[in-house]
């Protein structure tokens, strides 16, 4: 089996790997695609090697969260065959970068019926942290003032569709050319972050999200209205505030989506299957010119999940 190795703060891709073996409620998938993202990056530095240590996750290949696969072997859920999509343990469990995979039923659900293996996986990770962010979170409904901040990433494209589904108002935040592009998603503004500080708007919003963990609640918490909540995707930036919520008035939350959900990726799969969201894949790559797709990941501009074609769909 082919997967990438992480060693000494390098990826290489590697052959003669064990094909792992599924454990209790666990099935075995043969991996198709898989996106990579921005906490690859940071486990190939080595920003996640104790929590690996301590949780389980200390394998071989330690890259790949989100993936679209066939199944290998079957249970009570899922039969040989299928086409199912899914989001591995951030931690624990194995990664998506290889050939096979043994994960956890509960973490994954039959693909979209009208979805490639392409287009699949760049979509469980982002729509499922962006459902729980606007559902979850921030208890999103008919005209609730929505901020997105990244609305064009792999989590963005998903942010704006979401919060339409639930009768939002979307104030999309992106850089430069993406206007055309976030109003065709249903943004019903969108703001240049190089033209505009989002720091300085005289408008107030329920929900401020952040999908680029650049900022802090003291910088942004004048434009939030005044039951509005400021939802993170970095709390380890924010923990001082989450920490001011037990005294104060809750205005920051916690944002961890930590593993796939078979029910909420049901949900996903059916709004998708009704045309109501639509997945977003910047570019594809071959397995073997992974290097080329984790510097696409590290430019600007990008549209969408960065996807790697890992195995064969037949």
């Amino acid at each position: 089996m082919k997967g990438l190795v992480v060693e000494n703060s390098k990826i290489t891709l590697k052959d003669g790997l064990d094909v792992p073996s599924p454990k209790n409620n666990e099935v075995l998938v043969k991996v198709v695609c898989a996106s990579i993202n921005p906490t690859d990056l940071d486990i190939v530095k080595g920003q996640y090697d104790l929590f690996f240590k301590l949780f389980g996750g200390d394998h071989l290949v330690k890259t790949g969260l989100e993936f679209s696969g066939v199944i290998e072997a079957e249970n009570t859920r899922f039969k040989k065959g299928d086409k199912v999509f899914g989001y591995v343990d951030l931690i624990r469990g194995l990664k998506t970068h290889q050939e096979y995979l043994a994960i956890d039923e509960d973490y994954i659900a039959l693909m979209p019926s009208n979805l490639n293996f392409e287009q699949a996986a760049a979509l469980p990770l982002g729509a499922l942290t962006t459902l729980v962010a606007l559902q979850d979170l921030g208890q999103v409904n008919k005209g609730t003032e929505v901020l997105i901040n990244g609305a064009s990433g792999g989590l963005g494209v998903y942010a704006i569709q979401v919060a339409k589904i639930f009768g939002a108002r979307v104030t999309a935040v992106a850089g430069p050319n993406q206007e055309e592009f976030l109003m065709n998603l249903g943004s019903d503004q969108v703001i240049n972050y190089q033209k505009s500080n989002i720091k300085d708007l005289s408008e107030k919003f329920d929900i401020l999200l952040d999908l680029t963990t650049n900022l802090k609640f003291k910088e942004i918490k004048n434009i939030l209205a005044k039951n509005g909540k400021f939802i993170p995707t970095d709390p380890l930036k924010n923990m001082m505030d989450l920490l001011s919520n037990i005294f104060g008035n809750k205005k920051t939350r916690l944002l961890y989506v930590g593993q796939g959900n078979y029910e909420k990726l049901t949900q996903i799969a059916h709004w998708v299957e009704e045309g109501k969201l639509n997945t977003y894949g910047d570019s594809c790559f071959a397995f073997s010119d992974y290097e080329k797709a984790f510097q696409r990941l590290r430019e600007k501009g990008k549209r969408g999940r960065v996807i790697i074609k890992i195995g064969k769909d037949k």
